[in-house]
């Protein structure tokens, strides 16, 4: 994921936190907010209670990858996406925390729905 598309500034975070609305599975929770930017920024929060810095930045890079592969689905609309990964998170794999994504992305309504979609 490019730099540009990081959102980096605890600022940022906060007002995220504060405005956004969430959406959580088992493993991680999604907050999102618009933003005045014309493009869309990810951020990711892990904190200690998950694992040491291996498991931490493992993770960091995983979720970059997920939402590298989604960016062309998102740059309809401009806005702020943090995640928060919850200590079950670390015994995910690839594709459990892409599935887990995917799911919240369509909650929050900012991936299009698939004909064959569930809908819970």
């Amino acid at each position: 994921m490019q730099s540009q598309h990081r959102l980096k500034d605890s600022r940022d975070f906060r007002r995220v936190f504060r405005k956004g609305k969430s959406f959580a599975s088992g493993r991680l929770v999604l907050y999102y907010c618009d933003n005045r930017e014309a493009r869309v920024r990810v951020g990711f929060s892990i904190s200690r209670k998950v694992g040491k810095a291996v498991v931490r930045n493992r993770l960091k890079r995983l979720l970059r990858a997920i939402f590298q592969r989604h960016l062309d689905e998102l740059r309809d609309r401009p806005v702020d996406v943090v995640v928060v990964c919850r200590a079950n998170a670390a015994d995910a794999d690839f594709h459990d925390l892409e599935r887990e994504v995917e799911r919240l992305l369509k909650k929050a309504k900012l991936l299009p729905q698939q004909a064959g979609d569930e809908r819970p």
